[in-house]
């Protein structure tokens, strides 16, 4: 007969629930199993120009004016493609990246600016075809996913951390700064897609914040989501409290459009008994105890 026994979520819950572990120690328990810091994780391990994953890269863009234009100003943004005008050249390879199509001049704004990083043409390495086909999977899943969970996950990620797996250095790492909410929008099918910042705030990476102090003794920057926020200081916080680590860096103008799911993260920092008020804390609170069905040891079994 087989004596190994498998560990199924339901086993995993009776082993910490019905331990004789302390309240307070099982709620923690349950936390680290909401808590994904692995590299599969994409708000810690984002995929850069990748043919497969579902993301879509904005290069030489400045992080300060998308963020300026997209949340402060409330404008809708659109997709230039690696070539302007320009087809595919492999039918097979929609996806292909494609040298970047800079104006020919460097012409500059009366602030200093370059026009181009202040007006609202994303740029991307993509093909005409593969970008076009990039956002439409975007889209459709967008809504699937808002209709299916109830909230939406699709975000523009602006700044990098770029970090370095301590088992194995040759694995470099990009995660997302700050995470914008966003939905891709068009009024026809001939009609390009804009890209418009949603009503719900935009946020920092609070599984980055989680990976970085509990792994590796980092605490990152205060962040708050208000009027008065500036990307290039929070950028440049990032930056010191990183400093620690001289093979990472801060990437403050790296952008990726895709889906980042904050569900577990929410409800692990939402567990979290030092965020709750001092006197509304459940585990001080009596305990009722509901029906199993073995006998509890404090049952006085009858003669």
């Amino acid at each position: 007969m087989d004596e190994h026994v498998s560990v199924t979520p339901e086993n995993s819950e009776q082993s910490i629930f019905q331990s004789s572990l302390s309240v307070e120690a099982k709620i923690e328990r349950a936390r680290m199993e909401l808590l994904d810091l692995g590299a599969r994780n994409r708000l810690l391990n984002v995929p850069r120009f990748s043919k497969s994953a579902k993301t879509v890269d904005i290069v030489d863009e400045k992080s300060t004016e998308v963020f300026r234009i997209l949340v402060s100003e409330g404008k809708a943004m659109t997709f230039l493609a690696g070539a302007k005008g320009r087809e595919s050249q492999d039918n097979d390879d929609g996806d292909a990246l494609i040298e970047l199509a800079l104006p020919d001049d460097d012409d500059k704004d009366e602030s200093g600016r370059l026009t181009r990083h202040a007006d609202t043409k994303l740029q991307t390495r993509m093909t005409p075809n593969g970008l076009q086909k990039r956002l439409l999977d975007l889209y459709f899943d967008a809504r699937t996913l808002e209709e299916e969970q109830g909230v939406n996950i699709l975000y523009l990620g602006l700044g990098t951390l770029k970090w370095v797996d301590p088992n194995n250095a040759e694995n470099i790492r990009y995660a997302p700064l700050i995470l914008v909410p966003v939905s891709l929008e068009r009024g026809s099918a001939a009609e390009r897609f804009k890209l418009r910042a949603r009503q719900e705030d935009f946020a920092s990476n609070l599984s980055l914040e989680a990976f970085l102090d509990r792994i590796h003794k980092i605490r990152m920057p205060e962040f708050e989501a208000s009027e008065d926020f500036d990307f290039e200081t929070y950028t440049s916080k990032v930056s010191e409290a990183i400093a620690v680590k001289p093979t990472w860096s801060v990437q403050p103008d790296e952008i990726v459009l895709g889906f980042f799911s904050f569900a577990k993260f929410l409800m692990y920092r939402d567990l979290d008994p030092t965020l709750w008020p001092a006197d509304k804390k459940f585990t001080d609170r009596p305990l009722h105890l509901s029906g199993g069905t073995a006998p509890s040891k404090y049952h006085k079994r009858a003669s």
